[in-house]
């Protein structure tokens, strides 16, 4: 593990820190790397993840794998090289056997925004603020895309790719890219006991509720129906062995 980020594991809580706040802890490969290594690996002990960053910025993108200038390459090179291992990575987190938890302040940008999206509850700072800025610079966003779509309407989506504007911690509560604003003075009390709450559940319990978030969003009513009923069944019946 590099110095550019610290995992650590407290008692039920596995801590993701993020830590280049010079460069507004815009991901690098390392990055994404140890945090896959980490999700996919949480321990039977571990009721919540939560995904924090030091500095001003929670995150402002990531440092793209591009080829050199003048490299010859096909589509499905640069599929391989920027795409997959991106797309990858977000299904990770959205896949987290455990409920993610997120600490929101300053900007999320790009992958920062994604980030706060795919997390199950995400807290934000009053002051932070949320924007998907690729086009200035001529890149569809559709990676980025990929984590909202499923999060937000497709009017929001829109807006937040095709006009770039900034949007506040307020507003992207109401577009339901987060789940919670409070004033930054109260950001880390807040974190910490919704972090010590889910600590105190049953594994069990958290998983059940983590599998229904992941399965039920795409699921028939009767689906639905037999996934409540097989998940509370199941993690109800570890509390009588």
């Amino acid at each position: 593990m590099s110095d550019e980020i610290e995992i650590t594991r407290d008692g039920g809580i596995l801590r993701i820190v993020l830590k280049r706040p010079e460069q507004g802890n815009a991901l690098t490969p390392a990055m994404t790397a140890a945090i896959t290594d980490a999700v996919t690996k949480v321990d039977a002990e571990t009721r919540v993840i939560v995904l924090t960053a030091e500095g001003n910025d929670f995150c402002t993108g990531r440092v793209a794998a591009m080829p050199k200038p003048g490299t010859q390459a096909t589509a499905n090179d640069l599929r391989a090289m920027i795409s997959d291992p991106v797309l990858d990575f977000y299904d990770v987190l959205r896949n987290a056997p455990v409920p993610v938890l997120a600490r929101v302040q300053g900007k999320a940008a790009g992958v920062g925004c994604a980030l706060a999206a795919l997390a199950d509850v995400a807290v934000a700072a009053d002051n932070a603020v949320f924007v998907v800025p690729e086009m200035n610079h001529d890149i569809a966003p559709t990676l980025v895309m990929d984590a909202l779509c499923d999060r937000v309407s497709r009017a929001t989506l829109a807006r937040l790719v095709l006009t770039r504007d900034p949007v506040s911690a307020t507003e992207a509560l109401e577009m339901g890219v987060i789940g919670k604003v409070v004033p930054d003075s109260e950001l880390d009390a807040e974190v910490e006991r919704l972090a010590a709450q889910l600590a105190k559940n049953s594994a069990s319990t958290v998983r059940a509720i983590k599998a229904f978030l992941i399965c039920a969003p795409e699921s028939s009513h009767a689906t639905r129906k037999e996934l409540a009923a097989l998940l509370n069944a199941t993690a109800t019946a570890e509390k009588f062995r």
